[in-house]
């Protein structure tokens, strides 16, 4: 988002962002995988968080410091991800595992949106 948003513009960026999302809940509706998974409101909503991240850092940057830049933006938990333990299972922000046949089906569930340096 952040390179979308220097080569385009914030707004036109933002209005991709949110386009994209909106095609994830379609996708979820068709039961069709988007990097692997099922599409699911907790990672919409994560993605939208990380896409203002991205926005709002992308008229401070070069081409040339943004990678470095990225990564100590996600390391120094400004942005989200969704809480799992160290087996990748999901879990609730009270650090229950959720089972796999709990979300199967559900656009929103009980995953955990946490700092990404969590």
């Amino acid at each position: 988002m952040l390179r979308l948003s220097q080569e385009i513009g914030a707004k036109k960026a933002r209005r991709l962002g949110k386009a994209h999302e909106k095609g994830n809940y379609k996708a979820f509706k068709k039961n069709k995988k988007e990097d692997g998974e099922i599409p699911d409101k907790i990672s919409s909503d994560m993605d939208l968080f990380n896409n203002e991240i991205g926005i709002a850092i992308a008229d401070t940057l070069t081409a040339t410091n943004v990678k470095k830049v990225v990564i100590s933006v996600v390391q120094s938990g400004k942005c989200k991800i969704i809480k799992k333990d160290q087996q990748g299972n999901y879990l609730t922000c009270s650090g229950s595992i959720i089972q796999q046949e709990e979300l199967i089906g559900k656009w929103k569930n009980d995953k955990c949106l946490v700092n990404s340096n969590f």
